[in-house]
């Protein structure tokens, strides 16, 4: 039992997958990390560094699958249609490359590439973008709390208001224009 265990895991190790997709070919594999650090000018043009930050990861692929895998004619358009179905769902999925798994990813742009010579080939060029997803709450301290409740506190209803003139808005009424 234990070598079927082990003969699996070598089977299964390494697989790239774009969500439930697995490619019948990674032809090829590009992963986006970066960093962006922020420089602001101080004194007399001296730039300083104060904040860096991470932009969403991004992953470029050239991924094909063929009839002849699938065993019939049709199979590697469907898989492009699977592809082209999780591009419009628009929910975050997992995906797996050879260097590691990436969470919460959308695909960004999907392209399918075909000729005379690759007819019963979905050739596809997929970009993958991650969705940063965050939760958010609102939460308010009570105006006891606060240093300066009337600046800082939270609103209340006081019914209609009437403005007042100060008589000295610079415009002439009506009835002066007259």
């Amino acid at each position: 039992m234990a070598l079927i265990d082990d003969t699996f895991a070598l089977l299964t190790t390494g697989t790239r997958q774009i969500g439930t997709l697995i490619p019948d070919v990674v032809i090829r594999e590009i992963s986006k990390d970066e960093m962006v650090v922020t420089d602001h000018p101080v004194e007399r043009g001296a730039s300083i560094s104060d904040h860096a930050f991470f932009r969403p990861s991004e992953i470029e692929m050239q991924i094909a699958w063929s009839d002849s895998t699938g065993g019939y004619v049709g199979y590697a358009t469907e898989a492009y249609e699977q592809l082209i179905a999780l591009q419009r769902q628009r929910e975050p999925f997992e995906v797996t490359t050879g260097s590691r798994q990436y969470q919460n990813m959308l695909l960004s742009s999907v392209s399918l590439s075909k000729d005379e010579r690759t007819e019963n080939i979905s050739l596809i060029s997929v970009r993958l973008r991650e969705a940063r997803i965050v939760s958010t709450q609102t939460t308010g301290a009570p105006n006891s709390a606060q240093a300066n409740p009337a600046k800082t506190g939270a609103t209340a209803n006081v019914g209609q208001q009437q403005l007042k003139s100060s008589g000295t808005s610079g415009f002439a009424s009506p009835s002066a224009r007259a």
